[in-house]
């Protein structure tokens, strides 16, 4: 879009966002377009048709939702409205609409007045503590979400705010350049250095208020910006009367400073032998509060130093709330409630108090992702609650060519043994990164920054000659697309039409949003920007090493994307630093190798999540099957247990109710090495309202052969009677074989001897589970069969749904059942065949349907899976869905029998007794992890 679109595009924000979305029509967008812009002179020159289109693409786009749990917290905001003044809420809402006008400020309103009422008033006199949470989605606006309650809470009386931005320097830096633009409206750096007001981003709005910030974003050799008490010493702003902001590093010392230096306030009291700071309201955000703020040892009493020093530095303060922001909540709901209110801590020769732990007893709260966020649910495909299926996007490129150069694991013998050369996967991605620059300069988003994530090992020493090797194949290419090289012409134009196109219309096709920029360009077209887009491309090291000494590749500095108007292409190559929150600006390919015990911390990679306009079909993971498959299964439970943390918010349930909830979920098998938080290697497993299913099958023969002989043992039912169900009366072939008070130790038996190799399901628990529950009234198994005469074999794995015409014939077996004979039609499920051999894959994780999941229920014709559930939980009934599955299709597999998936639907039980199951502790993650020098300069 051009400058004249863009400024028209502001304009029409200005009245648009005055409309409640969801009453946003054709018509009021061209009325406005009509009215405010065509008639302007100023916009002659304007594309009034692209400016309509790419308008409503952004007003079709789903709003976010927000969930909130919290425990007996009075509602105050808005009978106290009236009486704030929101101008600094006002000023940022202002300057993110000038920023960007498609921004949803609107919502973002919305979202940050329920976080703030569940605050406490600054206004109340008394002493407070108030402990909270906030679960969002990995790299989706995180930070304009806290930064936009801090401005409200600022407005509403909050006189300190802390921000705890990580363990790393530079994303403490990159936080504090936001509250800078956002909240403060002044360079830190430059204030705090050289005494200068110069203003940035909301400060070119004016308000009364002066906000002061006693850290910086400055750096030179290190972080000089943290927190100093000499630098505060000499700022000299008091505390308590404008409003002060700290962005610091979860750091020891730096914790430690802070501490010290309140304590040395001036109208500080010594309250029972410890220092006490009284009516001063401190609103501390924990960035990140997964990481390194949780206390896992076992002991109450021994606790870690980060968690130590976070909670001593909140009982300074009378007055105080705590909110941590994560991804991935797992960590803090398993967080102890037990106190030992006499524990104390000395820092700098001073005792204090160390407070309760950081559990969000007050209030949890769930943000859902607006439609235009790419997550988990995008790229691994899903099922709405209404039961509509999503595709997956064709995003992920199975790597298994890099060891050598590269190894699977890292470790102290083979360490030394850099690698030579790049594996050929690796030169594919770059080149689909130079790629991907030019198509984005054919879409008009030259000006738009370009990142691609290489990540293959910890250690500076691999991270410094994989980019040295990287930089020497950028410049051959930058040399050979110079001089017109046939031979490399030719592999970008077979990577372009063979990867790339068929790409752009599988997302074109499955995108839940319109995304106008988003089109097909001719090879001509990227052709001509091969060129100019490699030339802008960078290739920087990200690690903890700050001199260049005793390394072969000297591009070491910042990444920062505000030194360049005109867009920053940049192939950044690290490794903690990559994974830990720093923000990627315009990522589209990433390159993910990483051990794969190191599963729990997967989400850390997800990086390449977040907002993608105008390009998310060109972006690529590039990673293991491994890798991929645990980050598949984690992601799943997680999404599930943000399921249940709805449906308990709709039963006004609390925090604790919830802590219960998750401390007990099935998805915890898969992330084993959190059992080291129940401090034990015994977790109490429950399947309570859950629906464990085969969604990742195991195609060897024996596996095959053994869960097709289960299958016919399990219907070895004597003359028990059998529903034969069908779809149309004339059918020859039924559509449901339903067996209702199944003898649930013969379903238990069945799912015992299963073989699967995935990790949520653990058959021996189920089984187990099965049994000791007398809560459930009656169990049924019900044969799903197909009843199409004609089906859709994708043998290409990749066909596009109007390509999906019938090309076989339906494949039959027969079944004993009793005395009775019954021919039954193969399932047919639409697999990723993209991926390796060893699974049958289900597109979507899911193996049954809607419909199904009802068939056992006296109430029927139910279109919702939620009410499915509810339905199933006041029947007390227990389902067993049995589906066989086509092999045609799957490669390499030839049995000629069918593959045996299964799906299980358990009722909420209410005094369900639940099911040990013994984890796998990884000490210290593996050896990869121990041998990590990446952060190797950060202080302790």
């Amino acid at each position: 879009m051009n400058d004249i679109n863009q400024t028209a595009k502001l304009v029409c924000y200005a009245f648009l966002n005055m409309i409640p979305k969801e009453q946003i029509t054709d018509d009021i967008i061209l009325k406005i377009i009509k009215e405010k812009i065509e008639s302007a002179p100023e916009f002659k020159d304007a594309d009034f048709a692209n400016l309509f289109e790419v308008i409503r693409s952004e007003c079709e786009i789903g709003k976010g939702k927000i969930t909130v749990m919290s425990d007996d917290i009075d509602p105050w905001l808005s009978e106290e409205k009236s009486n704030i003044n929101f101008e600094l809420w006002n000023r940022y809402k202002l300057f993110m609409s000038q920023n960007d006008p498609s921004f949803p400020v609107n919502e973002l309103d919305d979202f940050t007045d329920k976080i703030l009422d569940k605050c406490v008033n600054p206004k109340d006199n008394n002493s407070w503590d108030r402990r909270g949470m906030v679960v969002g989605h990995v790299q989706s606006g995180k930070t304009s979400n806290y930064v936009g309650l801090i401005n409200k809470a600022t407005d509403s009386g909050y006189k300190v705010i802390i921000v705890i931005a990580g363990t790393i320097s530079s994303l403490r830096r990159q936080t504090q350049e936001r509250i800078d633009a956002g909240f403060i409206g002044r360079s830190s750096s430059a204030f705090i250095r050289e005494n200068e007001n110069r203003l940035i981003g909301v400060g070119k709005l004016k308000v009364e208020t002066d906000i002061y910030s006693l850290t910086s974003s400055y750096y030179k050799s290190g972080d000089e910006g943290d927190f100093s008490q000499s630098v505060a010493n000499r700022l000299n702003i008091p505390i308590g009367k404008n409003p002060v902001v700290f962005v610091i590093k979860k750091n020891k010392s730096i914790l430690e400073n802070l501490i010290d230096w309140f304590s040395k306030n001036e109208n500080i009291k010594i309250i029972d032998g410890t220092p006490k700071l009284f009516d001063v309201p401190v609103l501390i955000i924990d960035d990140e509060a997964d990481a390194a703020s949780v206390n896992t040892a076992k002991d109450i009493d021994d606790i870690k130093t980060i968690n130590k020093l976070i909670r001593t530095l909140l009982t300074i303060f009378n007055q105080n709330t705590f909110i941590g922001y994560t991804a991935t909540p797992y960590a803090n709901l398993f967080i102890s409630q037990d106190h030992n209110e006499e524990l104390t801590t000395t820092v700098k020769n001073k005792i204090y108090k160390i407070g309760e732990d950081l559990f969000p007893r007050d209030f949890i709260i769930n943000i859902k992702a607006p439609t235009n966020y790419i997550g988990a649910a995008k790229i691994f495909g899903f099922e709405n609650p209404n039961g509509t299926d999503n595709e997956p996007l064709d995003i992920f490129r199975a790597i298994d060519d890099f060891d050598p150069p590269f190894f699977r694991t890292i470790n102290k013998h083979n360490k030394a043994d850099l690698p030579e050369y790049l594996p050929k996967s690796l030169e594919k991605a770059i080149k689909s990164f130079i790629l991907t620059c030019a198509i984005r300069r054919v879409r008009g988003q030259e000006k738009k920054h370009n990142s691609m994530l290489i990540h293959v090992a910890l250690l500076v020493k691999w991270i410094d000659r994989v980019a040295y090797l990287v930089n020497d194949k950028m410049r051959e290419y930058k040399n050979a697309i110079d001089g017109n090289d046939e031979l490399l012409l030719i592999d970008f134009e077979h990577l372009y039409k063979s990867d790339f196109l068929p790409t752009t219309e599988n997302v074109l096709e499955n995108l839940d949003y319109t995304d106008i920029r988003i089109k097909v360009h001719s090879w001509e077209d990227v052709k001509k920007e091969l060129k100019k887009a490699a030339s802008k491309i960078e290739v920087r090291s990200v690690h903890g090493t700050r001199s260049t000494t005793n390394l072969e590749y000297h591009k070491i500095e910042e990444i920062d994307y505000s030194r360049y108007d005109n867009g920053f292409s940049v192939i950044a190559v690290g490794g903690s630093r990559l994974s830990r929150g720093i923000t990627l600006e315009g990522l589209s390919i990433s390159y993910y190798l990483r051990t794969t015990k190191m599963y729990d911390s997967l989400m850390q990679m997800g990086r390449w999540f977040g907002y993608r306009p105008g390009y998310v079909d060109l972006c690529r993971l590039y990673t293991t099957e491994q890798i991929f498959e645990w980050f598949n299964h984690i992601t799943m439970a997680t999404e599930e247990m943000r399921d249940d943390f709805d449906e308990m918010t709709a039963a006004l349930q609390k925090p604790k109710d919830f802590k219960l909830k998750v401390r007990n979920h099935s998805g915890l098998m898969t992330i084993t090495s959190l059992a080291k938080l129940y401090h034990s290697d015994k977790i109490e497993i429950s399947f309570s309202g859950t629906n464990p299913q085969t969604y990742q099958l195991l195609k060897t023969k024996t596996a095959i052969e053994n869960n097709f002989k289960l299958f016919k043992e399990l219907l070895n039912i004597g003359n028990k009677k059998t529903q034969i169900i069908k779809h149309k009366e004339l059918d020859l072939i039924p559509r449901y074989i339903l067996i209702k008070d199944f003898d649930k130790e013969k379903i238990a038996s069945f799912l015992d001897n299963y073989k699967i190799d995935l990790p949520k399901i653990k058959n021996a628990q189920l089984g187990e589970y099965i049994l000791k529950q007398s809560e459930i009234k009656e169990w049924s198994v019900a044969i799903v069969s197909n009843t199409d005469s004609d089906i859709f074999i994708d043998e290409k794995g990749k066909s596009k749904k109007g390509e999906r015409s019938k090309n076989k014939k339906l494949k039959t077996y027969t079944l004993s059942i009793g005395s009775q004979e019954i021919t039954l039609g193969c399932s047919v499920r639409n697999q990723q065949l993209n991926r390796n051999s060893e699974y049958y894959h289900i597109s979507k994780n899911q193996i049954d349907d809607t419909i199904d999941r009802q068939i056992d229920l006296t109430k029927t014709e139910i279109k919702l899976n939620s009410e499915i559930k509810l339905e199933r939980s006041k029947e007390k009934k227990g389902l067993l869905l049995i589906y066989a599955l086509d092999e045609r299709g799957t490669p390499n597999v030839k049995n000629d029998i069918p593959i045996i998936g299964y799906s299980l639907h358990f009722p909420t039980i209410q005094n369900e007794k639940k099911v040990s199951y013994t984890a796998t502790i990884n000490n210290g993650f593996d050896e990869e992890t121990q041998e990590d020098d990446d952060l190797i300069n950060e202080d302790e």
